[in-house]
């Protein structure tokens, strides 16, 4: 008979998770306690570190946003201009004075070197007036040649070689572009627009320190080349010095504020400063109606709207994103994201796959994609993800040193054993046997990889439900076993004093009843019911435990502190007539079996009948 009344409290394990779903989310938000189907006939609950129903990650890691090769080109040319202007209204260097090469007199070979040199300097000026760069620095060489002291031939040769370089960076023709810089500065070391030009070529090879000093000297030598701040602030953005790319995208943007690339820069630092999101998204926005061709935009745009939790705005820039670019990895991880925030796992399912496509040993697209999977209730395919998950974190070089990837990694494993479960319910209702090795060995790579109070917690979850289904079985040694170690691995959990200490305290509990430790299951559940004293489900498995212990009078105050809060809980009136029953308390245990009656709970009412053997019938 007591195995029978022990079978009452079961019955509630799926409202009663989600009882406690809701109670424990309101007080910590870095967790859930997630309901696990009632397929054993016991109750337990398994915990999730995130919410069940957000991503494992929302965007996917992306390299800082770099300049593309025409948006180069744009800038040297930006630049050679405005140095070009400042120098007809204020010059930079001392020019020769302007020959025509056809005003080259005849007997020029005979004549002093000196005043030679000067008229190839002047021809030099030209051409550099023409912008032919080739036939300028050959004059100017051979005016040097003539007369190596001719200062103002040094520098016409030096801003032809800077200019010439410039010609060639905006070709893309950086090694020998940086050649022509290099040499220019030979001639001349206050040449701004050379240092700008080797910055360019150290910044596209990566070489951002050095970058980082030739723009600055650029700077140092013509403070009126403005067209230097944005590159300037972009490279700073790129090394994480926000509040100096700030600084300069300010002046960028004041100078020019229709320009796309400083909107753009500017939207992307704004990203970066807690509490300037929209900001972030103005400037973006600004970004996009002036370049409406540059996926990178409408993707941070996507991020920015994202966060203010304009999901709507979001969806369609990540949309456009992927139009623009068909290839964009991130875009479609960010465009699965909004899906799943948006509750429309069946489209985000289809953007994360497109993704998969393009990164298929991306780890955070694989979870995300067991995320969707399981809300959609395919448990199989997110197991098959969180699998996959597991094993390329786990490849990553950082994974032994990383924590948080560690953390990650070992919630992967956790929703592996998550979605077993889920699925085992499907399959044993269909009389498919599950093997809870499954969990298990998911959950003990979880506690190896972080040994945290959560891991622990699940693997003693799972080795209890493990043994329930090797009890009835019969496999009563092997049951034995494993309810020992799900003992040892939830008391490690609740040693941890984690905040959310109700489930592992619960499943406790159920571990010493399966045990048949009733004082150890007594004093778990008062621990949960102090934490938790309107979890009513927490009070019935009290009551229980008392009735176990044979302690009918504490039992009879649980069970009436859940009538108390629900009136209409028949499975509390059940347990109640039998512990009244138990207590030689006829009058109260017929009570019970009349409010049975009264809720029309015949089935409960007939089963009170028969355990009290007709007594409270009479």
């Amino acid at each position: 008979m007591r195995d029978r009344f022990k079978m009452k409290g079961s019955r509630m394990s799926v409202a009663v998770a989600i009882t406690l779903f809701a109670c424990v989310s309101l007080v910590v938000a870095q967790g859930d306690i997630v309901p696990t189907k009632d397929i054993l006939g016991s109750t337990s609950v398994f915990m999730l570190r995130g919410s069940a129903k957000s991503v494992s990650q929302k965007f996917a890691t992306q390299a800082r946003a770099t300049r593309s090769k025409q948006q180069r080109a744009d800038t040297a040319r930006r630049v050679k201009t405005q140095y070009a202007t400042l120098a007809k209204a204020v010059p930079r260097r001392t020019r020769s004075t302007t020959v025509a090469p056809e005003a080259i007199p005849a007997d020029i070979s005979t004549m002093p070197a000196a005043e030679a040199s000067v008229l190839f300097a002047g021809v030099g000026e030209y051409y550099m007036d023409r912008d032919n760069y080739d036939q300028a620095i050959d004059v100017f060489r051979e005016a040097l040649t003539l007369d190596s002291g001719n200062a103002r031939a040094r520098m016409g040769l030096s801003e032809a070689l800077a200019f010439k370089g410039n010609e060639l960076l905006a070709a893309d023709s950086l090694a020998l572009a940086e050649k022509f810089f290099s040499e220019a500065l030979t001639y001349n070391d206050r040449n701004a627009p050379a240092y700008f030009g080797l910055a360019e070529i150290n910044s596209d090879g990566g070489e951002v320190d050095i970058a980082t000093e030739n723009y600055e000297r650029a700077l140092q030598v013509d403070a009126a080349l403005t067209e230097i701040y944005l590159p300037l602030a972009i490279l700073y953005y790129q090394r994480g010095n926000i509040a100096k790319a700030d600084e300069l995208l300010k002046k960028a943007v004041a100078i020019n504020a229709a320009d796309s690339q400083a909107q753009y820069y500017t939207g992307l630092v704004r990203l970066q400063q807690p509490g300037r999101d929209a900001d972030a998204a103005a400037a973006l926005m600004r970004a996009k109606n002036i370049d409406t061709a540059n996926a990178e935009i409408f993707y941070y745009s996507g991020e920015a709207n994202s966060r203010l939790g304009k999901n709507v705005d979001a969806l369609e820039d990540f949309k456009k994103a992927t139009l623009l670019r068909p290839n964009y990895f991130e875009a479609w991880f960010g465009l699965g994201s909004i899906y799943f925030e948006l509750e429309n796992y069946t489209e985000a399912i289809k953007a994360l796959e497109e993704a998969k496509k393009l990164r298929n040993t991306n780890a955070e697209v694989v979870a995300n994609l067991g995320d969707a999977y399981r809300l959609v209730e395919n448990y199989n395919q997110a197991r098959s993800n969180y699998n996959l998950a597991t094993v390329f974190y786990e490849r990553r070089p950082e994974f032994q040193n990383d924590a948080t990837l560690r953390n990650q990694t070992a919630d992967a494993y956790g929703r592996v054993a998550f979605t077993f479960v889920q699925q085992c319910a499907i399959d044993m209702a269909k009389a498919i046997p599950c093997d809870w090795n499954v969990a298990i060995n998911a959950l003990e790579s979880a506690s190896k990889i972080s040994d945290a109070s959560i891991d622990h917690g699940n693997l003693g979850w799972a080795y209890y439900n493990a043994a329930t289904i090797d009890a009835r079985a019969g496999r009563t040694a092997d049951a034995r076993a494993k309810l020992e170690k799900a003992r040892d691995n939830l008391v490690r959990a609740i040693e941890a004093n984690p905040a959310q200490l109700e489930g592992p305290l619960l499943n406790l509990s159920m571990v010493y009843k399966q045990l048949g430790d009733h004082n150890g299951a007594i004093t778990t559940l008062n621990r949960v019911v102090e934490r938790a004293p309107k979890w009513t489900f927490a009070i019935n498995e009290l009551g229980m435990a008392y009735y176990n212990n044979r302690n009918y009078k504490d039992a009879v105050a649980q069970f009436n502190k859940v009538i108390a809060r629900d009136g209409n809980d028949a499975d509390a009136y059940y347990n109640l007539g039998m512990a009244h029953f138990r207590n030689n308390n006829l009058g109260e245990a017929r009570k019970a079996h009349a409010r049975l009656r009264a809720l029309d709970r015949h089935d409960l009412a007939n089963k009170l009948e028969k355990n009290s053997d007709g007594a409270v019938k009479r």
